[in-house]
């Protein structure tokens, strides 16, 4: 069911990756992009540079890329109009002694995209930053303690507990988290019920919207903001690659803070909260702050990244493009007869996954899929993520490789059944 080894030479790469894992653990910074989750030897595995939706790997192997960075980088990769504000900006200076005047340019430009629906918000460098100090300024508004988790929300304290199998000593955290830490894995009927039992404790709820029916998620929202259960939607993930208004604004259900990063300044660090006045005013309070969320780079990034969204007649510009594939892919598992596999997501990223298989990374159709993939010079974990830079042309490619894999799975389950 393997397929074969490609012909790409992976030399450089093998040594990188041996050096690299006896000095940083996981051998790279960031998790998700850690080797462990590729394939060494038939996956690319180090970066040496990338421009619009290839990238070529220190041993030179040039890659289609579906991983676009984890989805930040929307517009894709060096993309003339951020560089050049990123280049006119490094003589100007990265980090100032005072606040920097474009990040008030850059507030103004995201309230606008909103409508100025909410009308403050703070930055910061990254996505669980934001969403924690939505935890913090919740409970100094309700001076109330609880929490609901609903998803993977970030590594830190109140979110690992539950995400990671309240485990709370393997996880070095302190066992009285479980205290103030609930998670419902999206279980709406079970939210509701948490929702009405304990509301008088707990002081906000954090979810991923695009995880979400419609349905379910406008009912959990309304009951938390009848009982004053401060709503917190994580769109750190999602925000950027939903729609101009983030997966709220599609779905037109507003939450009372609204948490937004990857993807805003095209792969450049950067995060923003904004929510009601009642909330937001409280930052200060509460004390968020961190030394580099005033840098100018990524600000003028994303106020580049903001002027090219303005032009855009349609955002994402790939929506109609993915919609079609994904339509494609669903009829073909249908039409093979595969009745193990399903493919979840939207335009925003998708998977294909082996029905039981709770942990995606060890999930065997995955690695046949990513190396056939890569078989076919075409980068990916086992998620699809696409951009502003993507071509017909790379569609092409994508969808007749996916189509392969599912072809060689289709008939080894058959075979397996005999």
């Amino acid at each position: 069911m393997e397929p074969t080894k490609q012909h790409q030479n992976f030399i450089r790469s093998l040594d990188w990756l041996e050096q690299a894992s006896t000095i940083i653990p996981g051998a790279c910074s960031t998790q998700a992009k850690t080797p462990e989750r590729l394939f060494p030897g038939f996956t690319a595995l180090c970066c040496a540079e990338a421009n619009g939706a290839n990238f070529t790997d220190i041993d030179g192997n040039v890659w289609l890329d579906c991983e676009m960075a984890m989805g930040t980088v929307s517009w894709g990769h060096a993309r003339v109009e951020v560089t050049d504000a990123i280049i006119q900006q490094l003589a100007k200076g990265t980090s100032f002694s005072t606040a920097a005047d474009l990040e008030l340019v850059a507030a103004k430009l995201i309230l606008k995209r909103f409508d100025e629906r909410y009308k403050m918000l703070k930055f910061a460098k990254g996505g669980a930053d934001v969403v924690s100090a939505a935890i913090r300024v919740s409970r100094a508004y309700s001076r109330k303690s609880k929490v609901i988790a609903t998803g993977y929300h970030g590594w830190h304290d109140w979110s690992a507990y539950g995400y990671y199998g309240q485990n709370s000593e393997a996880l070095g955290l302190p066992p009285f988290i479980r205290d103030t830490t609930y998670f419902m894995n999206g279980d709406a009927f079970e939210t509701l019920k948490l929702i009405k039992r304990d509301a008088d404790d707990i002081a906000c709820i954090v979810l991923c919207p695009n995880e979400w029916k419609k349905e379910e998620l406008s009912v959990v929202v309304d009951n938390c903001k009848q009982r004053n259960i401060t709503v917190i939607f994580d769109e750190v993930t999602s925000g950027i690659r939903m729609g101009k208004q983030a997966t709220a604004g599609e779905y037109d259900i507003w939450p009372d803070i609204l948490c937004l990063s990857k993807g805003m300044a095209n792969g450049l660090p950067l995060a923003v909260i904004m929510g009601g006045e009642p909330w937001m005013k409280l930052l200060t309070d509460v004390r968020f702050s961190s030394a580099h969320a005033s840098e100018t780079i990524a600000l003028v990034a994303f106020i580049a990244c903001e002027r090219l969204m303005e032009k855009a007649p349609v955002w994402p510009s790939w929506r109609a493009r993915t919609t079609r594939l994904i339509q494609d892919l669903k009829e073909m598992i249908d039409q093979l007869g595969i009745q193990d596999l399903e493919l979840q997501g939207t335009y925003a990223s998708f998977c294909i996954r082996k029905h039981g298989c709770d942990l995606f990374y060890s999930d065997p159709f995955r690695e046949l899929l990513v190396k056939r993939l890569a078989k076919d010079g075409i980068f990916s974990k086992g998620f699809f993520v696409f951009s502003d830079s993507h071509s017909e042309e790379d569609y092409g490619r994508i969808q007749q490789s996916i189509q392969s894999a599912l072809q060689v799975w289709s008939v080894s389950s058959k075979e397996q059944i005999k």
